[in-house]
């Protein structure tokens, strides 16, 4: 919210708005979603937050995605164990 109206926000690295990776997860889920389907099995996504940083935190002040910034940062991300990755 800004200035307490819903306002649309484009966020970008810096002017030359490269692609930035959140930190996500993904996986089939088997449930039951809607009584008339019966069970299903589906790709659920999520990303990870973090504490805002100052720009983000003006906009969105309880959380921001994790971003991911460099190939090395992906990755670890996408390879290391936990421990290595949660640090991220």
């Amino acid at each position: 919210m800004i200035e307490g109206k819903k306002t649309p926000v484009w966020f970008a690295a810096d002017e030359s708005r490269p692609l930035m990776c959140f930190a996500g997860l993904w996986t089939n889920w088997t449930s039951v979603r809607k009584a008339k389907e019966g069970e299903v099995t589906t790709d659920i996504f999520g990303f990870l937050t973090c504490e805002p940083n100052t720009e983000v935190g003006r906009v969105h002040p309880k959380a921001m995605p994790v971003i991911l910034t460099t190939p090395e940062e992906h990755d670890v991300w996408l390879r290391a164990p936990w421990d290595e990755a949660k640090v991220l």
